[in-house]
């Protein structure tokens, strides 16, 4: 004689209820995903507008993407000469990459400028990008910088 089925599978239902939940949030995050959007310069947060209009005045923009996710929208700035800007929802930039060119120096915190100038004469930062904990450069001979929010250096990437 066999047991009932429940005491043979007793984590079945636990299981099963499992898998739904995978499936329905693998199913909302790929809804959730590649939702980027294209837009016009003046659909940016007025911020990323003055911002683009402060620093990037001579480049030409071909190519304004929105992109949305779970956690809200950010915004891509392409130019024409490879540079781009991401910002956040709010406006303020979280990446600046200048492919062709260098960083603006009005854009780099003062401590990183000074540093980058006593330790590495004659280089340039082409890439810089921040969050709430910390600072990243990029040097154009290749070194990678990290500072935290006080502009420490924490980290050296070669």
């Amino acid at each position: 004689r066999r047991p009932p089925r429940s005491t043979l599978f007793p984590y079945t239902t636990l299981f099963r209820s499992a898998i739904v939940l995978a499936l329905i949030t693998v199913g909302f995050a790929s809804a959730c995903a590649d939702n980027d959007k294209v837009i016009t310069v003046k659909e940016l947060p007025v911020k990323a507008q003055q911002f683009v209009k402060k620093h990037f005045r001579g480049d030409k923009v071909v190519l304004v993407k929105e992109d949305r996710d779970l956690i809200g929208k950010n915004y891509d700035v392409i130019f024409s000469n490879g540079n781009n800007i991401e910002f956040d929802r709010n406006g303020e930039w979280e990446d600046i990459d200048c492919k062709s060119s260098f960083v603006p120096n009005a854009i780099v915190p003062n401590k990183i400028k000074s540093y980058v100038s006593s330790n590495y004469p004659g280089m340039r930062i082409i890439k810089i990008d921040r969050d709430r904990k910390e600072y990243g450069v990029d040097l154009s001979n290749g070194i990678g910088l990290t500072f935290d929010k006080n502009f420490k250096l924490i980290d050296i990437d070669n």
